[in-house]
C-alpha cells in the first residue's frame, strides 16, 4: 500500500480549558495532519465568536524550534486557500449538537505531494500542542472534542526536500489611525503572506486601508496596495466562501458567526418535517456577524451563506503556487518590512506566513 491514514490521537472530550501535547511517533513522511475540531452547543442564543475560536493555538514544535503555529481560525483560513474550500461546511449549531469541523495542516502543495512533506525522522522530538478555551466561541460551549489523524506515505518511498511551514508573525490591536511596521523573517522562501483583519460587524477592509511590503529600507517596494485591490486581484483565483448552518431563530435578534466576512449574502428556510409558517430575516454579515430574526413563529432554520475572505483573511500568493522555484526568495535580502496602515482603533490584526522550509 502506497499510502495510509493513521490515528495519532483518538478523539477526546474536554470539559475545561486545556493544552494537549501529542508526540509524533511516526517514521514515515506525512503529507497532511487532519484535525477533528468539535464544539458543543449547550444552549440556544447568539454567538460571540465563531466556534473555531475555541481552539486558540495549534503548534508543531521540535524542542524550541517552532515548525507551525497558528490559531484555529488562521489554520482553517490557510487550509481553505490551499484547498479552494472547506473540508466540511455543514454546521449543526442547535442545542445538544456539536459543531464539527475537520481542518488540515498541509505540508505539501497538494495531498500526496512527493516533493514536499513532513519527515519526522529529520527531527529529534516533534510534538503537537493544541490549546483550547472551551467557551471562547460558539453557543455557550461546555465541551470541546479533539482528534488528530496523519495521512502518511507507507510502502511508497519518497524523499521530500522540505515542507510548508506556517507561523503567526504578529498579532495586535490598532490604537488608532497610522502605520504598524513589522520586520519579517528572511530565512525561507515565501509561498504566501496572509493578513487577518477581523472584528464583528465591520468589513475587513475598514480595519486595514493599505499594505506595503518593502526590501532593504524601501530600496525595492514589492507590494503596495489597498484591501479592495488585494481582494479584487485574488477573487478570480478562489471560489466564494460558502457554508450552510442549522440555527435557531427567535423573535429577537440573534447573531450567527460565519466564516465569510465581506460582501456576505445569506438565505434561510424553516427546517421542519412538515410545512410551517415562519418568516426569517437576515441582515449584515460584515466581519462574519450575521443578524438573524424571525416573526412570531420562530423556528429552527437552515441557513446558507456566501461571501469572501474566510475569517477575515487576505491571501497574497507569490508566484505559481505549484512551482517552488517561482516563490518569493527572501534569503538574499538584508531586511524585509511590512507596513500596515490602519483606519481606526478597532478589531485585531494578525500577520502570518506560509514558507518553504527545506531539510
Amino acid at each position: 500500500m502506497n499510502h495510509r491514514m493513521s490515528t495519532i490521537f483518538a478523539t477526546k472530550t474536554y470539559a475545561a480549558d486545556a493544552t494537549e501535547i501529542i508526540d509524533i511517533n511516526l517514521s514515515d513522511p506525512v503529507s497532511m495532519l487532519l484535525f477533528d475540531f468539535q464544539v458543543y452547543n449547550s444552549a440556544g442564543g447568539s454567538m460571540t465568536l465563531h466556534p473555531l475560536a475555541c481552539f486558540t493555538k495549534i503548534e508543531l514544535v521540535d524542542g524550541s524550534d517552532v515548525l507551525f503555529s497558528l490559531t484555529g481560525l488562521e489554520m482553517e483560513a490557510l487550509d481553505w486557500y490551499n484547498n479552494r474550500g472547506f473540508r466540511k461546511a455543514w454546521n449543526m449549531c442547535l442545542t445538544g449538537n456539536y459543531f464539527v469541523r475537520p481542518v488540515g495542516l498541509n505540508f505539501g502543495r497538494f495531498l500526496w505531494d512527493e516533493e514536499l512533506a513532513f519527515d519526522p525522522t529529520k527531527f529529534k522530538n516533534p510534538q503537537l500542542k493544541v490549546t483550547m478555551d472551551i467557551n471562547a466561541g460558539g453557543l455557550t460551549s461546555t465541551y470541546n472534542k479533539l482528534g488528530v489523524h496523519a495521512l502518511c506515505f507507507d510502502e511508497k518511498m519518497v524523499s521530500p526536500r522540505g515542507f510548508l511551514m506556517s507561523k503567526e508573525i504578529k498579532s495586535y490591536v490598532p490604537t488608532g489611525t497610522g502605520h504598524e511596521y513589522t520586520d519579517l523573517p528572511t530565512d525561507y522562501k515565501y509561498r504566501k503572506l496572509l493578513l487577518k483583519c477581523q472584528t464583528a460587524a465591520t468589513q475587513p477592509g475598514f480595519l486595514m486601508t493599505h499594505f506595503k511590503l518593502s526590501e532593504d529600507q524601501d530600496k525595492r517596494v514589492v507590494f503596495d496596495h489597498g484591501p479592495d485591490e488585494i481582494l479584487h486581484a485574488t477573487m478570480a483565483a478562489w471560489p466564494p466562501v460558502t457554508e450552510s448552518y442549522f440555527f435557531a431563530f427567535a423573535t429577537s435578534q440573534r447573531y450567527l458567526m460565519v466564516a465569510p466576512t465581506t460582501e456576505v449574502t445569506a438565505w434561510a428556510t424553516v427546517w421542519a418535517e412538515a410545512a410551517a409558517h415562519s418568516v426569517p430575516a437576515i441582515y449584515a454579515g460584515d466581519g462574519g456577524q450575521l443578524l438573524c430574526i424571525a416573526d412570531a413563529n420562530a423556528s429552527n432554520m437552515m441557513v446558507g451563506v456566501q461571501g469572501w475572505l474566510p475569517h477575515g483573511v487576505y491571501a497574497i500568493p507569490f508566484g505559481n503556487q505549484n512551482e517552488p522555484e517561482d516563490w518569493y526568495d527572501v534569503t538574499a535580502i538584508k531586511s524585509l518590512r511590512a507596513d500596515i496602515t490602519h483606519n481606526a482603533a478597532t478589531g485585531g490584526i494578525q500577520l502570518f506566513l506560509e514558507q518553504l522550509r527545506t531539510y
